[in-house]
């Protein structure tokens, strides 16, 4: 029979288990109030008590009513990893609207493109960041009465900090779980990004069985993103069991071992590069004792243990489904053999081949997924909707992988058109689409390269239309113009023609399998070298 994993909640799990997000924090509040809920580490290095959050979270909420917003509204938010970002989250959440989070590495053209896609009626933001994208006066359409910013802008016609010292009024929406609280875009492999559709039961499971498998950690390191959706998981794993929240500007190897020592963090995302550092003293004055990893090499687990006191088991998640697949903690059996582990409690899984018909235990295929708290869908995108969602409420996850008979999962690949660099993830059709738009190129397809240091990078390989001159530094500088930078090809090479498959469509899978990506004729962008990899770059 197959096994679902078997996770022990705590009463205060399940008092918030079934709850909207508002009412969660009403319950931290009470439960916890003079604990921290938030702390900066870096910059003002700010904190704040749940009760304190409470309270901020009930003025800038009353505030955003006061000047016209109101429930069903998307909002773009656009700050980098401070305080304000969770303030204007939950605020957002509370007046029964909806976030739609901004990556500040955006350009002007993927700001405008989110918040039109995701029919955004207001922005919040940096003062710095809003003005950096003002277009005739105006951001993604909105103007001066639709810009909050936090600071001075010569734009934005409303001011955060006075929003924010509104007095708290009565709460006068009532939610329920199933409502939509984000518009979370996440990086498209048929086109531009999407829109994923999260609720607050979405983000109440993923912040209770996150507290419940980990033990009810206290100190939770935020070094992601908060765009993305860590270091909201990481919040809600926090409001769950009263933690608080350690938020860093942003991901650096150089100061991560410390952020661990000098903060006892209990609870943070780690990988295998750990075992890149330096040997000293400070390898046994780690608090963390129990860490979730992705893909982490098998011959990893046993290091990180021995030298760390680390006990690292695999977690599959994804902005789709939030978490799904889990290794235990207490099954050193499992560790390092390859499993994904099993269903959370709320998951249930299935294997599909080409035909979408489930497959015998052992046969890879297409990993399926459903259950409560997961997506509702992409935001204005019937037509990916009804592909990727099958009877029943399966959703097809894009990965390649295996179940045994005993409910096992196992990683093997990925149908996506994905690129994974420096923890951003990357659409190549994006980059494609944008590239299209130089005239001097005529056909062009984005694969990824492996990187030692940033997991992947991206490679463009362009057929430059007839008759014209183009150079790799054209190709990066019109990149450039319209993508963030992580998002800009590293590598570029030049080819008479592409391969095709026989319905018309590039031949990825043979791209991606060359034996050797950075043959002689790539220029590395970072050197402006020409066959990089064949010197040894």
């Amino acid at each position: 029979m197959s096994e679902t994993l078997k996770v022990d909640l705590a009463p205060h799990h399940r008092a918030v288990l079934g709850l909207t997000m508002p009412e969660a924090l009403d319950f931290a509040s009470a439960e916890w109030g003079e604990r921290t809920a938030i702390r900066e580490l870096e910059g003002q290095e700010r904190s704040l008590t749940w009760s304190e959050f409470r309270t901020r979270v009930s003025m800038l909420r009353s505030g955003l009513e006061s000047v016209g917003v109101r429930p069903g509204d998307k909002i773009g938010v656009l700050f980098p990893n401070q305080i304000e970002f969770p303030l204007a989250w939950w605020a957002i959440v509370e007046a029964g609207a909806v976030i739609v989070p901004l990556n500040p590495k955006y350009t002007t053209r993927e700001i405008t493109f989110v918040l039109e896609d995701s029919d955004a009626s207001w922005l919040i933001g940096l003062g710095g960041l809003i003005d950096e994208h003002v277009v005739d006066g105006a951001v993604g359409g909105l103007g001066p009465d639709k810009l909050i910013a936090l600071g001075d802008s010569h734009t934005a016609g409303l001011s955060f900090d006075l929003l924010s010292a509104v007095p708290a009024a009565d709460r006068q929406h009532k939610a329920v779980p199933t409502d939509i609280v984000n518009i979370q875009f996440t990086s498209g492999t048929t086109g531009l990004p999407k829109g994923c559709l999260l609720t607050h039961q979405y983000w109440i499971e993923l912040g209770v069985y996150g507290a419940a498998l980990g033990g009810d950690p206290q100190r939770l390191l935020a070094d992601h993103p908060f765009y993305y959706m860590q270091n909201q998981a990481y919040m809600m794993t926090a409001v769950s069991c009263g933690a608080a929240l350690l938020v860093t500007p942003g991901l650096s190897r150089r100061k991560f071992l410390d952020w661990l020592i000098d903060y006892e963090i209990d609870f943070a995302w780690v990988d295998e590069d750990m075992l890149e550092f330096p040997v000293s003293e400070k390898d046994r004055k780690l608090k963390l004792r129990k860490a979730p990893v992705a893909g982490m090499p098998s011959e990893a687990y046993e290091p990180m243990e021995a030298r760390f006191g680390i006990t690292c088991r695999e977690w599959y998640a994804s902005t789709e489904v939030g978490s799904g697949i889990v290794v235990p903690y207490d099954r050193r059996d499992l560790a390092g053999t390859g499993t994904m582990g099993f269903c959370l409690p709320n998951r249930e899984s299935k294997i599909v081949d080409e035909f979408l018909d489930e497959v015998a235990p052992g046969v890879p295929g297409e990993l399926c997924l459903r259950g409560s708290g997961m997506m509702l869908g992409y935001h204005n995108r019937p037509d990916v909707n009804a592909a990727l969602f099958l009877p029943g409420g399966w959703f097809r996850t894009g990965d390649v992988a295996t179940k045994s008979e005993e409910g096992l999962h196992y990683f093997v690949g990925r149908t996506k058109d994905m690129i994974r660099r420096s923890g951003e993830n990357i659409s190549a059709a994006e980059v494609e689409m944008h590239l299209h738009g130089l005239a001097e190129i005529d056909d062009v397809a984005v694969v990824p390269v492996p990187d030692p240091d940033r997991e992947e990078e991206v490679k463009a390989i362009v057929v430059p239309a007839d008759g014209v001159s183009l150079t790799a530094d054209d190709v990066v500088e019109w990149a450039r113009r319209g993508l963030a930078p992580f998002k800009v090809p590293r590598y570029v090479e030049f080819r008479a023609e592409l391969p095709y498959t026989a319905s018309g469509k590039i031949h990825k899978a043979s791209l991606r399998g060359e034996e050797n990506p950075l043959h002689d004729g790539v220029t590395d962008t970072k050197t402006n070298h020409l066959g990089a990899a064949a010197a040894g770059l």
